[in-house]
């Protein structure tokens, strides 16, 4: 018994020891990396557009400078002359063109604020649009 209460003290000596006799020293904390959260969206939209009329989407949305809108479509007839863009902050019509009844392009913005999408008819008869947007 009394060997075993020996081993029991010199144990809790070293241990004491051991924990007092660690150095300490200065720790470097690594910078941390932070990543923004990007949330995406994508609408649906279907329309028929008088000729020679620009047609504004009633939704409006909310991008940062460098971020970017893509447009996918088709309308009828193919043979229609037809811009797809958005109205900018600015109050601009930044547009691409849609080739053989298709579009589908990816538009990098250069301002903040609140985007439309909307929809150029360059030919004299109505035309039926339909696709997505993706911002």
């Amino acid at each position: 018994m009394r060997f075993k209460r020996l081993f029991c003290m010199v144990l809790a000596c070293a241990t004491a020891v051991g924990c007092l006799s660690m150095g300490a020293g200065a720790v470097e904390v690594a910078e941390q990396e932070t990543s923004a959260i990007v949330m995406r969206a994508t609408n649906r939209f279907s329309l028929d557009i008088p000729g020679e009329t620009l047609a504004e989407t009633e939704t409006s949305f909310p991008l940062a400078a460098g971020e970017t809108i893509t447009i996918s479509a088709t309308y009828t007839p193919r043979s229609a002359s037809v811009d797809f863009g958005f109205i900018a902050p600015d109050g601009l019509f930044y547009s691409v063109g849609g080739e053989s009844g298709s579009v589908d392009k990816t538009i990098q913005v250069s301002q903040r604020g609140d985007y439309t999408l909307a929809i150029r008819n360059n030919s004299s008869n109505t035309i039926s649009v339909s696709g997505f947007v993706n911002y």
